[in-house]
């Protein structure tokens, strides 16, 4: 693998700064998640993976601690006190108290070292430690958000997440798990928690990626700890892997070997689409036409996959690599809800918007934000799924930090006291 399996020491900071104001002060990024809001406080240590649940209302985080943690993002934790080291130089100020006085003394178009230095903390729910022997890569909730699914190294955990109560174990990778997905669970046929008609599993197929290069289905409703299915097309390890937006038909995946996979498992047809450079994850779109993927050069490339046609899927339309820095790292890249950004994680230790474009010019360079506030890499992002919220998303560094983003029209208002 190119990429590191654990947390390795960030020594030297990567320094290039983009111009964040001018972009602000232009209005280019108003309605992109581009200004922190809050931290994920609790983590012992660095943070792998950050998801939004289902519905978009709360997230989950997980981390090299082996904990995996369930948090409100846009409320305000009243128990959290700040440091007496803020400017506020008194400890007993509520957290809701010195938010307020941050954005009181400070614009939306200040330059990112006039942004606050400590933010308050997101309101903490739940804690799941059951059931994790190795740190928590992968993470997501299945659309009822009632389950819990985690990796703990070669291991599947389902987890109630109600009740913090362990449901079920699978186990049988031959190498530690990379992405954990759901299957099926809605009649729409929304991506990554949709579901057909007829013969619908209604999410109780869980599918898993490994770094021993294979796809393996889970039947949660059967005690039996055999694999409906495994998926061995793959040439290098498996980064990713989700619903490919058909319901249960579709799943699409993800690999070093540089290709993507749609398997159509209504048809038993295959769909490879070469990238030629090794990928770490993508991200679907939510109209479902559009895939971007992240790949170790250090680019995101999109593409429209709405032809059936290799030849015109496999067209790149739009690659962004001219702010973010990878090469080392496994990072992630999403979709807000509305299509119009690309969330990308950094080795630099940045958070990057890139504007996605409707243009052809696969060799053009993507307009992209660099945000500062990690020291670590920056390898987990996050938007949230809600079509009415496009403006808010999550970022996870091997720094332990986690941060809220929320955009600069909805910064003031998005946090619950």
């Amino acid at each position: 693998m190119a990429f590191p399996s654990s947390y390795s020491p960030y020594s030297t900071p990567y320094t290039d700064t983009y111009n964040l104001h001018d972009s602000f002060y232009h209005g280019d990024y108003n309605d992109a998640p581009s200004l922190p809001v809050a931290e994920l406080r609790g983590h012992d240590g660095p943070i792998h993976v950050v998801r939004f649940t289902a519905d978009g209302k709360y997230c989950i985080t997980g981390g090299n601690d082996r904990t995996v943690r369930l948090w409100n993002p846009t409320r305000i934790d009243p128990a959290y006190r700040p440091p007496r080291t803020t400017s506020t130089g008194n400890s007993a100020v509520s957290s809701q108290d010195y938010y307020r006085r941050q954005h009181q003394t400070k614009s939306l178009h200040d330059e990112p070292s006039k942004l606050p230095q400590h933010l308050p903390s997101a309101l903490p729910m739940q804690t799941y430690t059951e059931g994790h022997m190795h740190p928590i890569h992968s993470i997501t909730v299945n659309s009822t958000s009632n389950v819990l699914l985690s990796s703990s190294d070669k291991t599947l955990v389902a987890t109630d997440l109600v009740t913090a109560q362990v449901k079920q174990k699978w186990w049988g990778h031959g190498g530690r798990i990379e992405c954990v997905s759901c299957l099926g669970g809605s009649s729409s046929g929304t991506s990554g928690s949709g579901g057909g008609g007829g013969g619908s599993t209604s999410e109780e197929v869980y599918a898993t990626s490994s770094y021993d290069a294979t796809v393996r289905l889970w039947d949660s409703r059967s005690r039996s700890k055999d694999p409906l299915m495994i998926l061995e097309e793959a040439k290098d390890a498996v980064t990713c892997v989700a619903s490919g937006g058909e319901g249960d038909a579709q799943i699409v995946t993800s690999s070093v070997d540089g290709k993507i996979r749609t398997y159509d498992l209504r048809t038993a047809q295959l769909l490879t689409e070469d990238i030629r450079h090794p990928i770490t994850s993508f991200s679907l779109g939510h109209d479902n036409t559009t895939i971007a993927s992240s790949c170790l050069d250090g680019s995101i490339r999109l593409w429209d996959r709405s032809s059936q046609n290799n030849a015109s899927r496999t067209k790149i339309f739009q690659r962004m690599r001219n702010v973010h820095k990878g090469g080392n790292y496994k990072l992630d890249c999403a979709f807000t809800s509305n299509d119009k950004y690309i969330f990308s994680g950094s080795e630099c230790g940045a958070v990057v918007v890139y504007m996605v474009s409707s243009s052809n010019d696969g060799d053009g360079k993507a307009r992209g934000t660099k945000l500062e506030r990690h020291t670590g890499p920056t390898c987990s992002v996050a938007t949230c799924p809600q079509s009415q919220r496009p403006w808010l998303a999550l970022s996870a560094s091997y720094d332990g930090s986690a941060v809220v983003w929320a955009s600069q029209e909805e910064a003031e208002h998005c946090l619950e006291g």
